[in-house]
């Protein structure tokens, strides 16, 4: 049977009966049956609760600055599936997946796979057949038993560690912790973006030998607010005047710093010069992470959902100055702050918009169509509002971006946020 792209999206959506099966037996059987001596390249395997499509990207741009093959697999996409799978900077072309989709479905056989592990087949996939020459992939969840561990990274990163995925990994950051760090091997570099691990992550780290470094001891980053540049620092090496990654300092600071210890650790087999990391720093973009579209008035779209990435949220809305992304303070007298929002039920809606529910002037919140989202009246009772503040509910997030939009005046701020769904389909209605 010849299938469509869009056919065979829909195909291994049907082909597991849960989204998410935390087990590795299955998808390391068929990635065998495919690939028995396993991929010929350099690995890098990024989990963490927050910072791990950001901190792809950095990795990636570097290593295409300085002329390597390189391969990209992040999730979930915002508008097109393709966007999962990436080539030296694009997303990969249609005809690539089709002969990946049929390649896997014939090693596949009989063996029962969720979406995302039939995903991870197919990054690996993609990869082999174009040789690329380092693989960076995002972990979907956790880490011990998210399909990315079937192979054995020769680089594992965490970024950062806050409660997400509860009823999946734990609701302690202890057992969160142990759940990321599965991704470590032995003898092999563990960086970590957390100043202070959590014991079970450093306790697991040790018991396999892995080579942990973690920042604010091995490796940190210094930078002066009223400088436009920053330098990294790891034992007698140092980088000067970097640009700001994605024009932001607060946490892609220490995003950017793990990419530069990565570059670091793969010197010997993928050498980068200090004009590569510079260049590959400034090109380096991304989608829905504080994306700035337009200004007078601001518009931002930012996929936050849980508690830690929507106060790094706010506290971008709020900074005094944004490193060229926006020439001046977004908020101040006069100004407003009005917010689409829209959220997974099985997200702690309320721990998190209260991150930010004290900056925000006006909420347009919609509903999210899908099994796990959450209604535009089930958000609204989670919200601790200001006192006299608009809020209005609408059925579909295209409708609150219009209505959202009819209200601003220049100096005003609109932030789209709260989901991947949120702001793919705003991405989609104004591409």
């Amino acid at each position: 049977m010849t299938r469509s792209l869009d056919q065979w999206v829909e195909y291994i959506q049907s082909l597991h009966h849960r989204e998410i099966e935390l087990s590795l037996e299955r998808v390391r059987d068929v990635y065998l049956r495919m690939y028995p001596n396993g991929l010929a390249c350099q690995i890098v395997s990024i989990a963490g609760t927050n910072g791990k499509g950001s901190t792809a990207e950095l990795i990636s741009s570097i290593y295409r600055q300085a002329g390597f093959n390189v391969g990209k697999f992040t999730s979930p996409h915002l508008i097109d599936f393709s966007e999962r799978f990436n080539l030296n900077g694009a997303p990969v072309g249609e005809q690539y997946l089709l002969e990946s989709f049929r390649r896997v479905e014939m090693h596949r056989s009989e063996t029962p796979i969720t979406f995302f592990e039939y995903c991870t087949l197919l990054a690996l996939d993609l990869f082999a057949t174009n040789q690329v020459d380092i693989a960076v992939l995002e972990v979907g969840l956790g880490g011990r038993l998210d399909s990315v561990n079937i192979v054995d990274a020769d680089v594992s990163i965490v970024t950062s560690i806050s409660i997400d995925h509860a009823d999946w990994l734990g609701n302690t950051i202890e057992k969160i912790a142990f759940e990321k760090v599965g991704i470590a091997r032995s003898g092999k570099p563990l960086l970590i973006g957390i100043e202070n691990p959590p014991k079970s992550m450093l306790t697991y780290a040790n018991k396999i030998d892995a080579n942990v470094k973690f920042i604010g001891r091995d490796f940190y980053y210094q930078h002066d607010k009223l400088d436009d540049y920053w330098e990294w620092l790891s034992g007698d090496s140092v980088v000067s005047n970097l640009p700001m990654p994605y024009g932001q300092d607060g946490v892609q600071l220490s995003n950017c710093s793990l990419a530069l210890e990565v570059v670091k650790a793969l010197s010997l087999d993928l050498p980068v010069i200090e004009k590569d990391i510079r260049n590959g720093i400034r090109d380096a973009s991304i989608f829905g992470r504080c994306q700035v579209i337009r200004r007078n008035p601001t518009i931002i779209l930012d996929v936050a959902h849980n508690e830690a990435s929507v106060a790094r949220l706010a506290e971008f809305l709020l900074a005094d100055d944004q490193h060229a992304l926006v020439e001046k303070r977004t908020t101040g007298p006069g100004r407003r702050i009005v917010a689409v929002c829209g959220m997974l039920r099985d997200k702690d809606a309320t721990k998190s918009l209260d991150q930010i529910s004290h900056i925000i002037d006006e909420w347009h919140l919609a509903t999210i169509h899908t099994e796990r989202g959450s209604s535009a009246s089930e958000l609204a009772r989670k919200i601790s509002f200001n006192k006299n503040v608009n809020v209005v509910q609408h059925e579909y997030v295209e409708n609150a971006y219009d209505a959202a939009f009819k209200t601003l005046t220049t100096g005003d701020c609109l932030v789209v946020f709260g989901s991947f769904h949120i702001v793919g389909d705003i991405l989609s209605y104004i591409k």
